[in-house]
């Protein structure tokens, strides 16, 4: 019997479930509000809430975060060193200590302008001691990554921090957001380590020895070896975890997941047991990365959000606030409005009386009325701000003339999903809420335990690995490249490098998912050939090889 520990650290609360992994049920389930100031304290009590009688009995611990994400929002991450080899690309970048060298690989991953050792040098020397990681990026590096593991080495010689390389992080030729997203997981590192720190002081001290492992941002599962060198891939491994734990709750292989937290309310569309991923990868705050994650629509509704009063009317004002209930003082929540009506009771139903008896008088009503007024409000605001996204609406008219880029992402505004797909509503405030949407016509699932979904999808979650490399014609030697993972081989058939590369991302998918704990693994191989049509001619542009690796399982070390 494999009984896994699923535990989430929110800005609000940490979550903790046991989770038995054959009968996909939940033993026991607790939430301990989290300290930002010692996450290892709300994170034990969590746990210790579960009550856990034979700590040996947890094959695995599992953790998903919203750590990450905010650090990034917030622009807490730590100081970061950034080695541009070549050219700067164009755009701003995170805050950090800069330094750039000469160099250059062109896009067939040829070494046009090589490194100087002296260069390299002085930029190492210029961030020792200034900084607690360094990112490295050249423009083409995902071609052929031979000048930035050249620097990387240098870089541990040197400096003795963390260092990741571009190429590392992303296979996608975008130079300015793979940048952004080096620079913003340097910055991560210390951030992630402090945190995982926390998590195996909290274990320790109970008595768990289970190998641990970090939900990443497109649902998937990593190892803490893993995360330590890439924590930028745990953005939205919050939501992602929601996700994937409200469809186990629920049953179901379809619908549209809405987990309403303390401060925002994240909503995303699964079909088929799939996460809709971004096609551009996750958006954090001001910052476009090329991390891969899933889909998500967030609006500033949560438990905590404000209630004011404002020119004679009830306003939402998307900031999170302490509610009246917990002694605040700058206005209601839908927290206080559940103390008035008796749905949740967990603080002073007083303190929430006297707040909102003054925002009834500065409307003009009564008190009754005002429990109305409020719980309509944040309904509607549910309705047509939350929901609306996933009605019919009709597309923008292309341009007759010129390029039409077309997209798909998780809503087809073709369709009404609402009508087609369930919504599973998960997190703390959506049973009170979400429960009332019964006359608009929606299919609403509230299942059980919906407020700990977060951390039973960290339970749930799956170890799945890609690899992705492409195959172009070498014009200037009559033949063909194959680039994968950094690396540039030269063939002089097209069938042999495909075959070549296929069999290197097969390779290094697989080994890539027994890297993340899977202990049975099996990986399909796709192979997307690119043509150009010239009338009825066609003109060979590149082969895109991809191949994903998957596990049955964890190896229980």
């Amino acid at each position: 019997m494999s009984i896994v520990l699923g535990i989430d650290t929110g800005g609000t609360y940490t979550d903790a479930v046991l989770y038995q992994q054959e009968q996909q049920a939940v033993l026991a389930k607790s939430k301990s509000p989290t300290t930002r100031g010692d996450l290892a304290v709300g994170i034990q009590k969590s746990i210790e809430a579960l009550d856990i009688k034979e700590p040996g009995a947890v094959a695995k611990v599992v953790l998903s975060t919203t750590l990450a994400t905010n650090a990034i929002v917030e622009g807490e991450g730590r100081p970061a060193g950034l080695i541009i080899i070549g050219e700067p690309p164009k755009g701003e970048l995170p805050q950090g200590e800069v330094q750039r060298i000469s160099g250059r690989v062109n896009v067939k991953g040829k070494e046009v302008i090589p490194l100087d050792p002296l260069e390299v040098r002085a930029a190492c020397d210029a961030l020792v001691g200034k900084v607690e990681a360094v990112a490295i990026a050249g423009m083409m590096s995902v071609r052929n990554a031979v000048q930035e593991l050249a620097v990387k080495a240098e870089v541990k010689a040197c400096c003795g921090v963390p260092v990741v390389c571009s190429h590392e992080l992303s296979s996608k030729l975008g130079f300015h957001d793979r940048t952004v997203t080096t620079v913003l997981n340097a910055s991560l590192i210390p951030i992630i380590e402090g945190f995982i720190q926390a998590v195996e002081k909290a274990l320790k001290a109970l008595g768990i020895t289970a190998p641990i492992y970090m939900v990443k941002g497109d649902g998937n599962l990593a190892s803490l070896a893993f995360i330590r060198e890439k924590p930028i891939e745990s953005i939205l491994s919050g939501p992602a975890a929601s996700i994937i734990g409200a469809l186990a709750l629920a049953g179901t292989a379809d619908g549209i997941v809405v987990d309403m937290g303390g401060t925002t309310t994240d909503s995303g569309v699964v079909r088929g047991n799939t996460l809709a991923l971004s096609p551009v990868g996750a958006r954090v705050g001001s910052w476009q990365t090329q991390v891969n994650s899933v889909e998500i629509n967030t609006f500033g509704l949560g438990g905590d959000t404000q209630i004011i009063v404002e020119e004679g009317d009830l306003m939402l004002t998307g900031q999170r606030i302490l509610p009246a209930c917990r002694g605040g003082q700058t206005g209601l929540t839908p927290t206080d409005i559940l103390h008035l009506t008796g749905e949740y009771m967990k603080w002073s139903v007083d303190e929430a009386k006297g707040a909102a008896v003054a925002q009834a008088e500065a409307l003009g009503v009564g008190l009754e009325e005002y429990h109305t007024l409020a719980q309509n409000k944040i309904l509607t605001t549910i309705e047509d701000a939350v929901l609306a996204q996933y009605r019919h609406h009709e597309p923008e008219a292309e341009p007759e003339v010129g390029y039409v880029a077309r997209m798909q992402g998780p809503v087809d505004r073709s369709e009404n999903l609402l009508k087609e797909l369930p919504i599973i509503a998960i997190g703390a405030p959506a049973g009170a809420w979400y429960g009332k949407l019964g006359a608009s016509g929606e299919q609403v699932i509230l299942p059980e335990h919906f407020e700990v979904a977060n951390a039973v999808g960290a339970a749930c979650a799956a170890v799945e690995e890609q690899v992705c490399a492409i195959v172009r014609p070498d014009e200037a030697n009559d033949g063909y490249v194959a680039h994968v993972a950094g690396l540039c081989q030269s063939f002089s058939d097209k069938d042999t490098a495909v075959a070549w590369v296929s069999q290197e991302v097969e390779t290094r998918s697989l080994a890539a998912a027994r890297c993340q704990g899977a202990q049975s693994v099996y990986a399909q191989v796709f192979v997307e050939e690119i043509v150009e049509k010239i009338g009825w001619r066609e003109r060979y542009v590149q082969s895109n090889v991809r191949a994903v690796a998957k596990a049955t399982g964890l190896q229980i070390k």
